[in-house]
């Protein structure tokens, strides 16, 4: 239950004054090892900030959590209307097939020259298109209006979906998603202004994959066994030549948080994932450091048994599908991927697995709220990928958001325990209540720097992220909210210009990889 906003600003006001006080008397300190705030130096490259990055990947990163749970919606009615004439999934693959049939046979026959020869081969297929669907309602005893409530439900579930049809969607079957989930994720007005964002930005972005066929709504059931898959989508967008794989996170925080905590052991981060049975027993497979075990298998282990009888890992799944799209339809591109919350640890493991074995050129991660993944052999191998220009970073969190703080430490039987790394800059944001903080600081773990490592660990730990409300703070509402109040200092730096400093870094960037 989130707390009323003017109850949990009072509640956490003598926390922040507390806080504040703290951060201005180390300003000296701050000063002396020469760690402002925000660097000022590093200026756009062709126009691209961290601001003109950020901003349409949190967009992604959220919209990815409603429209899933629209679609999770429709297919529960239509597997419920299903039932009132007790169809078999063969049977509603029968209905879908003939409706879509009927559809393209229309559209084509809409766009034909009634002079050209091939018109009485167009208007046959429609003929032929509309007595199957008669067949079908004959059949399964449908009426007309049964057909168009079939067809509502294909034309949702249908893909790729352009960004247009999907802000067409959200307007026109809202009430779909229970008035209890809209609230908790920002309400209708908020998710819709979203999408209308991205289609502004690029009326021809679409989806061209989303993968929510096994969902389940309690993060507490994937991290025990395989009753929840991940749930991702791959967006495209020609104006900006960019694809973008996004993952959501869950949707029941209040798990996310106890589970994440309490199961934090960690295995060897091994590439590639799961492909098959025969590839398993003869693994050769080089390890690239360790991390969160439950994270592992639920991208890079093995799945519950697909369509065509795989049970190929998720990353392996995805990699195939960006393999094939830049080889056709997206030549040229540049991959990012992104996620918040649980989501964002998916994306940091997966871009590190793209940029692994160099297929896509650089590829650029922005994560939010993203708990810890990975250990300091994780973060090395970060390191070595970041200083030959495979990959980019930003990763964005909250201040007094606990999940990006947790879990600091994997329990390991009898030997003593691990120890969580993150990876990337880090853009910390700040409330704008928080009296005595900047709008936003940069972290960065530099390498070889033990004053460095020092100072993140005293601002960035788990009591410093307590409050009252977290969960609110960890929300993509309060991220956007807090994003555009960073805005003005994040327009002034630039991904490239962060990285090309060695003052944060520690290291240089000498190698070139084409996009």
């Amino acid at each position: 239950m989130l707390i009323p906003e003017p109850i949990e600003a009072a509640l956490n006001f003598p926390w922040h004054v507390t806080k504040g006080i703290a951060h201005l008397s180390l300003w000296p300190v701050r000063a002396i090892m020469q760690t402002p705030d925000m660097p000022i130096t590093h200026k756009p490259k062709d126009g691209e900030s961290v601001y003109d990055i950020a901003e349409p990947m949190l967009d992604i990163a959220s919209i990815i959590y409603y429209y899933t749970e629209l679609r999770s919606e429709t297919k529960n009615r239509l597997m419920k209307y299903a039932e009132k004439f007790n169809l078999s999934t063969k049977q509603i693959d029968d209905i879908r097939n003939a409706i879509a049939f009927t559809e393209t046979s229309l559209e084509a026959l809409k766009q034909v020259d009634q002079a050209d020869a091939s018109s009485s081969n167009v208007l046959a297929d429609y003929q032929v298109s509309l007595k199957q669907l008669e067949d079908i309602k004959n059949r399964f005893n449908l009426t007309s209006g049964d057909i168009e409530v079939f067809a509502t439900y294909f034309n949702i579930l249908k893909e790729p979906k352009s960004a247009v049809s999907i802000k067409s969607d959200l307007l026109l079957y809202n009430d779909f998603i229970s008035l209890a989930f809209r609230k908790s994720f920002g309400g209708s007005d908020w998710n819709v202004n979203n999408i209308v964002d991205m289609v502004n930005r690029d009326p021809k972005m679409y989806i061209k994959e989303i993968d929510d066929d096994f969902v389940d709504k309690s993060f507490a059931k994937f991290i025990n066994g395989m009753d929840s898959e991940l749930v991702y989508a791959i967006f495209v967008s020609p104006e900006n030549k960019r694809v973008t794989v996004a993952f959501r996170g869950s949707v029941n925080a209040n798990d996310w948080i106890a589970n994440t905590y309490n199961g934090g052991v960690m295995t060897d981060f091994k590439l590639p994932g799961y492909t098959s049975e025969e590839a398993e027993h003869s693994d050769t497979r080089k390890s690239y450091g360790r991390v969160h075990e439950g994270f592992y298998n639920y991208l890079f282990g093995k799945t519950a048994k697909g369509a065509n009888g795989s049970y190929k890992s998720k990353s392996e799944e995805i990699m195939g599908l960006l393999v094939d799209l830049f080889d056709k339809e997206c030549k040229g591109y540049s991959l990012f991927v992104t996620g918040h919350s649980l989501g964002g640890s998916m994306s940091t493991m997966f871009a590190a697995r793209a940029a692994t074995f160099g297929q896509f050129g650089k590829v650029t991660n922005v994560s939010f709220a993203s708990p810890y993944c990975g250990d300091q052999g994780f973060r090395d191998h970060f390191y070595e990928l970041e200083q030959k220009n495979l990959i980019r970073h930003i990763r964005f969190s909250n201040e007094e958001d606990v999940v990006p703080l947790i879990p600091f430490v994997a329990p390991n039987g009898l030997a003593p325990v691990e120890m969580y790394k993150h990876t990337g800059m880090n853009i910390r944001m700040y409330n704008a209540s928080q009296l005595l903080f900047p709008k936003c600081r940069l972290f960065y773990p530099k390498m070889g720097s033990l004053s460095n490592e020092v100072r993140n660990a005293i601002l960035n730990n788990v009591p410093m992220g307590l409050s009252v409300g977290v969960i609110s703070k960890h929300l993509c509402p309060e991220y956007c909210s807090r994003l555009e109040s960073s805005s003005e200092e994040l327009k002034k730096i630039s991904v490239e210009g962060l990285y090309e400093d060695a003052d944060i870094t520690g290291f240089s960037t000498d190698v070139v990889v084409k996009k």
